[in-house]
């Protein structure tokens, strides 16, 4: 299943025009808790042609890397634990080699002003891809590293999470199978999105080394995919963006771009110009499982997250805004605009 297969030739940033929620969403209210500000700390945008620099308070902007050439993206950043270093993924412009097409990524490390920029490890083989790297220590990255596999005249696309060496860019397996995934801020655990053998997907904690598996959303919360799953900074909450597929077999809308709305995406059930995924809202479910509750119904195309550190904000960015999450209030609060595809770290 090719579930984040990028196409770089068709990519592009789309600023969205739409306004946000700013009203309070179903089951977002945490009980005891009310109020507060946007805490602290700046966002490090990837809006596929540079990563920017966003001060929450201010709203002001700087870029800090601008993308080396037309139809190279920028893509994942991370932000290392000491703060130092932000890792990212460049995906070259396409090119075709002894007639194969090739539109790898690779993974790069760069200072946390924008400054040395450094190549860790460049895809090996046609179409390979990196992505969503996470820091697991100022040595080490995780990421997935996406490949195209044939085997018996069946090609399938093989989805591997692995440990990637900064100083070196050697690599080695850690789990199979891995769509999604974060890594606890102790460094000990994961949260992993997998495709389940029947049909579906299912959000797993483990132990970093495999063991002591549990599921944290299953099938029958029909939640579907799982996308950017974050640990809050003390471990004990994950939110990921999902759709809600209750009802999905009913008339399908997708998110999609609509014809003459100014870059506009929107649910609709007719065919556009641009057909991406179902829409997704944030979702926080308990470290140890049990049931999701929705805290920002967005309805957003692949909308990216991240905890703010006092793990009281979560901050989203989609198609048509950047997002503050307030978990202690419920409130839903438009910051301003999004970026078509961006991701997005926190940073102090």
């Amino acid at each position: 299943m090719m579930r984040w297969v990028l196409a770089a030739g068709v990519l592009m940033v789309l600023l969205a025009a739409c306004g946000g929620n700013d009203d309070r969403p179903d089951g977002a209210v945490t009980p005891g808790v009310t109020g507060g500000q946007p805490g602290p700390g700046v966002l490090i945008v990837a809006n596929l042609d540079a990563l920017v620099e966003y001060d929450i308070e201010s709203g002001n902007q700087s870029t800090l890397l601008q993308s080396p050439a037309t139809n190279s993206f920028l893509l994942d950043p991370a932000v290392s634990p000491d703060g130092a270093s932000i890792a990212y993924v460049q995906q070259p412009p396409p090119k075709v080699e002894e007639g194969k097409f090739d539109a790898g990524s690779d993974l790069w490390v760069m200072a946390r002003d924008g400054s040395n920029p450094r190549l860790v490890f460049q895809h090996v083989q046609p179409n390979q891809l990196v992505r969503f790297p996470r820091f697991e220590g100022p040595e080490s990255i995780l990421a997935i590293v996406q490949e195209i596999s044939t085997q018996d005249g069946i090609t399938r696309v093989v989805y591997t999470l692995q440990r990637i060496e900064v100083a070196t860019g050697e690599r080695e397996s850690v789990m199979e199978d891995v769509l999604a995934f974060d890594i606890s801020s102790d460094g000990q655990r994961l949260v992993v999105a997998r495709l389940l053998p029947q049909t579906g997907e299912a959000l797993h904690a483990s132990a970093l080394d495999g063991g002591g598996s549990t599921e944290l959303v299953g099938a029958e919360q029909l939640l579907a995919p799982f996308s950017y799953p974050r640990f809050s900074p003390d471990g004990r909450t994950v939110a990921f963006a999902s759709a809600d597929q209750t009802g999905a077999r009913a008339a399908v809308q997708l998110v999609s771009l609509v014809r003459g709305s100014g870059g506009r995406f929107e649910p609709t059930a007719a065919p556009a110009a641009v057909l991406d995924g179902l829409p997704q809202d944030i979702w926080t479910v308990d470290a140890t499982g049990g049931q999701a509750v929705r805290v920002a119904d967005l309805k957003e195309d692949l909308p990216a997250l991240t905890w703010d550190g006092a793990g009281e904000h979560l901050y989203v960015i989609g198609v048509a805004g950047l997002y503050d999450v307030d978990l202690r209030s419920g409130a839903v609060a438009r910051l301003g605009e999004g970026a078509f595809h961006a991701q997005l770290a926190w940073s102090p």
